[in-house]
């Protein structure tokens, strides 16, 4: 019998209370038994469950905002908050490495890029701007480089005797350095070739960063056409993620396009979901649980009038997480991919609270 995750790791804000609590959710709850008939089935009212675990950030020294925000990296999740303060959290383990050494080099916005290549971390301001010293840097596992000197042109030089996680500035993409440019949202972002970062920019195009080489190219004048980060699975031989308007789960081919060819949706493999119609989608994840088994999470919220007996309005809002369970397999080797719904949960959230789920 393969095997494949127990375990969803949730994350969500707790604003009123500056903490970020972590809660696992059984994996399996998501699905109907091996050889059970799979029927459609109504959305089901879930509990969160206890956290086991609470993260919380460095103390702001100006009384500001106190924020974090989570990546994932090989099995760990990796944290760093408006000071630049990182850590690594093992979920096999549950240990924390290194905290205070894992610094940024300069501090995110929250809901940055971020993608594991290779070895290695890439995080870059969701929002490229040209007065960040250090907008798209990486965590590289190595010597670490020594300070430079003012007047030092030789470039950075590395202790040959200490290895260990570390942050590395990198050049930003190319536009963000143009004249006329104007600080713009990346809309989407993926791997290719297993060594190439595109990032797509509204007005701009897309632009691939070579991972090996450290060099910026332009890619097409093109977008990609979905939201956020989309992944490559190799079993499957396409791309997974959410397409640009409806935010539904699609596969796309990206390995063939180039200036003259922009890449389409090949196929979407997820229906509207009834019950969140009326709300707005404010983040959706992907998750591999192995095995064909996926999860589907996605972070709604919803603003409506309350019209109470004496007919006062009162405004009203509601946050709510569903997660999916899908097992996807393919019409024979190279065949369209199928996917079969199994069950959704749905937990109440936070109003307006940014949500994880890895």
């Amino acid at each position: 019998m393969s095997k494949w995750r127990r375990y969803l790791y949730l994350l969500v804000d707790r604003f009123d209370k500056g903490t970020y609590p972590l809660r696992r959710i059984d994996s399996s709850s998501l699905f109907f038994p091996m050889n059970q008939h799979i029927a459609p089935s109504k959305v089901e009212d879930a509990r969160l469950p206890q956290p086991y675990l609470s993260f919380t950030p460095t103390p702001s020294s100006d009384n500001g905002s106190r924020n974090l925000d989570f990546f994932t990296l090989f099995g760990r999740i990796a944290g760093a908050d408006e000071n630049g303060f990182t850590f690594l959290y093992d979920l096999d383990q549950r240990t924390v490495h290194n905290a205070l050494r894992l610094r940024l080099n300069e501090p995110k916005q929250i809901d940055p890029v971020s993608l594991a290549v290779g070895d290695a971390l890439y995080v870059m301001e969701r929002t490229p701007n040209p007065d960040k010293r250090c907008g798209f840097e990486t965590l590289v596992y190595g010597s670490e480089p020594k300070p430079m000197d003012e007047d030092d042109d030789l470039g950075p030089t590395y202790s040959e005797d200490f290895n260990d996680w570390h942050w590395r500035c990198l050049q930003p993409p190319p536009y963000v350095l143009e004249p006329d440019y104007e600080p713009t949202h990346i809309s989407a972002y993926t791997v290719v070739g297993g060594s190439n970062i595109w990032i797509s920019t509204p007005g701009i195009g897309t632009y691939s960063f070579d991972t090996l080489a450290g060099k910026w190219s332009k890619a097409g004048k093109w977008l990609l056409p979905f939201r956020g980060r989309a992944d490559y699975f190799p079993e499957y031989n396409s791309w997974l993620g959410f397409t640009a308007k409806s935010g539904l789960l699609c596969s796309l081919h990206l390995s063939d396009a180039s200036v003259r060819t922009k890449p389409a949706v090949h196929s979407v493999l997820e229906e509207d979901m009834q019950e969140a119609v009326g709300c707005m989608l404010s983040d959706a994840y992907l998750v591999h649980l192995g095995s064909g088994k996926f999860c589907v999470a996605k972070f709604f919220h919803k603003e409506y009038d309350l019209v109470t007996n004496e007919g006062h309005v009162c405004p009203q809002s509601q946050a709510f997480a569903i997660f999916t369970g899908f097992v996807m397999d393919q019409n024979g080797p190279g065949g369209a991919l199928r996917v079969r719904k199994h069950k959704s949960r749905r937990y109440a959230t936070e109003v307006m609270a940014n949500g994880w789920v890895f």
